[in-house]
């Protein structure tokens, strides 16, 4: 690393452990805490957990992209699932992510005061679930076969079918024979 992008380093971590700092004391009043003024003591126990450059790398990435889910941390930052996995479970129990679990996938968020863009990510990501597609394209065509709905998004039959058989359980369609409806409830 040359001394322009260890500089740039540093002044981002510098800037993330101040407002890491802001955040906390923003949270915690002198009522609240035995000791009055241990906001401060907090907020550097909640850096600690930064201090690992991975760690710090894959929390920059999620203030970046917001919601954006385990394989694609790991593929994103070029690390090996096991050692994305250890170090986004060590953020999430440290308290600076928050995991959702959205239809089989772990969508990270920075826990703290950005909840407006962790929630519009959290939309975003919701209308690019292949289930919703899948939805929103058998309401556009109001009856079809799975094999229509996979040729309309141009996936294979079988991931339509099982997510037809997915959206029928939790009773947003209802099967007629081959073909597929949106329960007229839910439309």
């Amino acid at each position: 690393m040359d001394g322009s992008k260890r500089r740039d380093y540093a002044f981002a971590s510098t800037v993330g452990a101040i407002s890491m700092l802001v955040w906390t004391a923003s949270r915690a009043s002198a009522r609240d805490l035995p000791y009055g003024g241990s906001s401060l003591l907090i907020g550097l126990g909640l850096l600690v957990g930064l201090k690992h450059p991975v760690r710090r790398q894959i929390y920059d990435h999620l203030r970046l992209l917001p919601g954006d889910h385990f394989r694609s941390v790991a593929r994103s930052l070029r690390l090996a699932v096991g050692t994305a996995r250890y170090h986004l479970n060590a953020l999430v129990q440290d308290g600076l992510l928050y995991k959702q679990e959205i239809n089989g996938r772990s969508r990270y968020y920075v826990s703290g005061g950005e909840a407006e863009v962790n929630r519009l990510y959290a939309r975003h990501w919701e209308y690019r679930d292949v289930r919703l597609r899948v939805l929103l394209t058998l309401r556009r065509m109001d009856n079809a076969q799975p094999a229509t709905i996979a040729k309309v998004l141009g996936i294979s039959r079988q991931l339509a079918s099982y997510h037809l058989r997915c959206l029928e359980k939790a009773g947003r369609v209802r099967r007629h024979g081959a073909q597929y409806r949106v329960v007229s409830g839910r439309r």
